[in-house]
């Protein structure tokens, strides 16, 4: 099916609305060409004395038409203004419901300027094309249609005439519009890479402040905004081409038809001056048309473009399949497994190589070891971001593959380092966890997270806003807000992704405090950092390479020498030297 065939499924529970448009657009054509007759039979009229009484009735049903004119121009107008609307919303909605199916892998390969343009600015393309060209290109047919029965029922000779130049109009746009679409692909190409930037530099303004490249920043900005200038030119210029040729061509066509007009009332061929009149008036109303259609294959073009942009994306097939149909996980006890499990972000390229390790319900453990070594890759493929190459991740010894994504995910609680909240209340990012908690459940987990007393605090307390990315919060804050939307949560698995790292030592005391209310009777996975933080842990995983290399707890590991040991004892020479 072709991206206009795919489109029409959109318009399709609008079929009512489209086909009043429809009517409309019909009536609004048939009033526009009855006007130059009516002119032409009073002019007729007039020039030969026939009385008052046939212009007074043709001036009637002018004005008649007119007032019918007017309402179906406003009917039409409203009702694919807001048809049009409605289909963007709808293919807005599409865009970002399948977005959210879609895997990590999806977000890491594209820039986050990018997936929001698909949204916002094709969306406004289409909604063009919709509430624009479409009417604009059916009202033309149907008026192009009529005016050439009239012509040819008034003058055969003289509608030939007027119709030589059609084949130019024609080849005028086939020279064109493959060249136009090419290079309004290109520049909505190289204005997605400008809006990326943009986003991106934005969005991490601090570490452009930390580098002072702000002038740099800038010159590059200049460098995009002017490459798409450019790229914008060149298809203004090459539509600017297209319809001044054919409106060159339209007045030259007028031009032979006014003069063989004249030629055939000099010798009585059978046409009145007030039928002359009303063809030169019916083919202003033929050739603009044609003009028109130029003038919107510009907004023809971007609009197909953003369409095939956007089913780009809802092609996009997610990392974990669609998986409605599968069963919901039961209530997790909180066993876990990963049996033989192999997995690589690459091809070729293995981030965990046969892991194998099993933690009980209710129990605490630790995965340390240096960057790489696959420790938030183990979380990943538990939160089932991924799936694993090969080998089976199990919960309460089922393979967590064989049920609904989201009923795994629910049961599943995650304290990130860098917790990201949204823009909105305190209360709003507690509640995210559990959208229909009461105050006193979003309180009661704000409490157990130590974090009701600043909260309370707060000018406006649990209702005051956080700003974007919670930038109005401290890092301990936002890490106890993060806590308290996990407890909301009640996950019967938590992981915790150094919930304390690079925090002073009051904020780090009271978070330790907060995950350790959390811990309680739940299975833990803490991917530590700093070893100092998992001192408590029943057990600690030791990875290096992929591979778990050696397993115990604190006291047995430092004990014996081995990586851990020598982790231990690195991390706290750094510290001694600092």
């Amino acid at each position: 099916m072709g991206i206009l065939g795919r489109a029409s499924a959109y318009l399709r529970p609008y079929t009512r609305d489209l086909v009043v448009t429809f009517f409309l657009i019909f009536a609004v054509s048939f009033c526009s060409i009855a006007y130059p007759p009516i002119v032409g039979k009073v002019i007729d009229h007039a020039t030969h004395f026939s009385g008052w009484a046939p212009i007074e009735s043709l001036l009637i049903l002018y004005g008649i038409l007119l007032v019918v004119r007017t309402l179906a121009i406003l009917g039409r107008n409203h009702i694919m203004q807001t048809t049009g609307m409605k289909v963007t919303c709808d293919m807005r909605i599409a865009i970002f419901s399948h977005l959210q199916k879609l895997s990590l892998k999806f977000y890491e390969d594209r820039q986050t300027g990018r997936i929001v343009a698909r949204i916002t600015e094709d969306g406004t393309s289409i909604y063009s094309l919709v509430t624009g060209a479409s009417v604009t290109l059916l009202g033309d047919i149907f008026t192009a249609a009529g005016v050439l029965i009239y012509l040819f029922s008034v003058s055969w000779k003289l509608a030939l005439i007027s119709l030589v130049l059609i084949p130019l109009f024609l080849v005028n746009y086939r020279f064109h519009r493959r060249r136009m679409r090419m290079e309004s692909r290109r520049h909505m190409r190289n204005w997605m890479r400008v809006v990326g930037f943009l986003n991106e530099r934005i969005a991490n303004n601090r570490v452009v402040r930390a580098f002072a490249t702000e002038d740099e920043e800038a010159d590059a900005f200049r460098d995009g905004i002017l490459a798409d200038y450019n790229n914008w030119n060149r298809v203004q210029w090459r539509n600017t081409l297209l319809v001044t040729i054919a409106e060159f061509l339209s007045g030259f066509g007028q031009l032979l038809a006014l003069g063989f007009g004249a030629w055939l009332l000099l010798h009585n061929e059978g046409l009145t001056a007030g039928q002359l009149f009303a063809f030169l008036g019916l083919l202003g109303l033929l050739y603009p048309p044609i003009v028109r259609v130029f003038e919107a294959n510009i907004i023809i073009q971007r609009g197909v473009t953003a369409m095939e942009k956007i089913f780009a994306i809802l092609d996009t097939r997610p990392h974990i399949p669609e998986n409605d149909a599968l069963p919901e996980f039961p209530r997790m006890q909180g066993r876990i497994e990963f049996r033989d499990v192999s997995f690589g972000y690459r091809i070729g390229q293995a981030t965990l190589d046969h892991v194998s390790f099993t933690v009980q319900p209710g129990e605490m453990i630790a995965l340390v070891g240096p960057s790489g070594a696959g420790k938030s890759t183990v979380i990943t493929l538990l939160s089932r971001f991924y799936d694993p190459t090969s080998g089976q991740v199990l919960i309460d010894d089922q393979n967590i593959s064989a049920y609904n994504v989201q009923s795994v995910r629910r049961q599943i609680g995650i304290v990130m380092q860098d917790n990201i909240l949204f823009s909105g209340t305190i209360a709003d990012n507690i509640r995210y966890a559990k959208p229909d908690a009461t105050r006193e459940e979003i309180i009661a987990a704000a409490r157990a997270a130590n974090a009701h007393e600043f909260i309370s605090q707060l000018r406006q307390g649990y209702e005051s806003r956080v700003g974007e990315r919670g930038v109005s919060l401290s890092g301990g804050q936002r890490q106890r807000v993060a806590i308290a939307r996990v407890l909301l949560k009640d996950p019967r698995i938590l992981i915790l992704d150094e919930a304390t790292s690079a925090l002073d030592s009051h904020a780090e005391r009271m978070i330790q405090e907060a995950t350790e209310k959390l811990m309680r009777h739940r299975t833990a996975i803490v991917i530590a950092h700093r070893l100092s933080t998992v001192v408590n842990a029943n057990r600690i995983f030791v990875m290096d390479g992929g591979r778990i290399v050696d397993i115990g707890r604190h006291a047995e590991l430092l004990a014996r020498p081995g990586p851990y040991r020598e982790l231990y004892q690195l991390q706290f020479a750094d510290r001694a030297a600092a």
